[in-house]
């Protein structure tokens, strides 16, 4: 095993461990308060250490704008919409807007190094992030995921820091096949899970929204079960297409490249505000998550738009969009079944495509 001791990244380490054990006396050690400068002090003791790590990594690479676009969009809807007061003064959240922020920069830093540990600590660390967010929330069960996801994302950081043949990851043209067949089953799995632990009699597909599934309450059921499996399903569905979107990406060219790539971005942008901003909590952006990704669901479709069945693939979904939309609009149908069951048929159609173009264009 090789390890990398060359003095920048010393240096950066120095700094990255200061930084994160000022964020550590004040938040962990010390406890602070919610609505004290202690609280902020730590926030920005993490900051810091974000700074430090990435700011460590540019001689070798740039961060993946693509990567930040889809992180950054639902964390900020994250902070913006549920973290704001009386949850958090604004100050605090203030300072947590800034810190994810550089934790989407840090992120897409680390997916464009390609480096396994790397990638993977910063996403455990993402993730440890938003459980504070829930234990913030009182929402069920995040306290006790905090600890565990946090040491595991800094023991990764570390030997991926000194491991200089660490394993790199491949996400260009390869088979995304066996990736979008799993992950859309596992997210279709959750869904189905979470429609049986509906609260109050059961989900009735035809006669609800979807997202109904991810609300904070339902029928005085505070945090239910089903919206965290509902939250479960998103993220399988983002990471699945993901995966499609970048090898689909890399075997076109110029503003076909361009419109997959970015229209990819934004469709996950929107799975993922979705998942993590409820209708229940704020509707407006929880709708704004609903159409950033039907736009970048578009943006990768048309990019794809050519004779034969791509060009009725696209003609399909025009239909079920206007349909959709002039149900919404108009209002000459009743809301239940027809604006809910086009749902369905529109997000089975677009999962159905997704795994057509995987299984199409898959490659060794």
């Amino acid at each position: 095993m090789a390890f990398a001791i060359d003095y920048r990244r010393r240096w950066m380490l120095a700094g990255f461990a200061s930084a994160f054990l000022i964020g550590d006396m004040f938040l962990a050690v010390i406890g602070a308060s919610l609505s004290s400068m202690k609280f902020i002090y730590g926030v920005a003791g993490f900051s810091l250490a974000q700074i430090f790590w990435t700011v460590g990594q540019l001689k070798d690479v740039k961060p993946d704008m693509r990567v930040f676009l889809a992180a950054a969009i639902p964390l900020a809807a994250f902070v913006l919409a549920r973290l704001k007061p009386p949850a958090l003064p604004v100050s605090a959240e203030i300072a947590v807007f800034v810190y994810s922020m550089l934790t989407a920069v840090s992120f897409a830093t680390a997916v464009s190094t390609r480096r396994v540990l790397y990638a993977a600590g910063i996403g455990l660390l993402l993730f440890s992030d938003l459980m504070i967010g829930g234990r913030i929330l009182h929402a069920s069960g995040c306290g006790q995921l905090i600890a565990p996801t946090y040491i595991a994302a800094e023991l990764c950081l570390l030997a991926s820091f000194f491991w200089k043949g660490e394993w790199r990851f491949r996400i260009e043209s390869v088979n995304v096949w066996p990736f979008a067949l799993v992950g859309g089953l596992l997210s279709f799995a959750c869904f189905t899970v979470a429609a049986t632990l509906y609260p109050g009699g059961g989900y009735n597909p035809f006669l609800k929204m979807l997202s109904a599934l991810g609300r904070t309450e339902v029928r005085k059921v505070v945090y239910p079960a089903c919206h965290f499996w509902f939250m479960a399903g998103m993220a399988f569905a983002a990471a699945a297409v993901s995966r499609v979107w970048v090898s689909l990406e890399s075997r076109n060219v110029g503003w076909r490249r361009i419109a997959i790539g970015w229209g990819g971005a934004l469709n996950v942008a929107g799975l993922l505000t979705i998942a993590l901003v409820p209708e229940n909590v704020f509707v407006d952006i929880h709708n704004l998550g609903c159409d950033i990704a039907v736009v970048g669901g578009a943006a990768v479709a048309a990019a794809r738009f050519r004779k034969g069945a791509d060009m009725a693939w696209v003609f399909w979904f025009v239909a079920l969009v206007s349909f959709f939309m002039v149900c919404l609009g108009v209002k000459a149908l009743p809301f239940s079944p027809w604006v809910t069951s086009t749902q369905k048929v529109l997000i089975t159609s677009f999962a159905v495509w997704t795994g057509w173009l995987a299984w199409r264009e898959r490659s060794i």
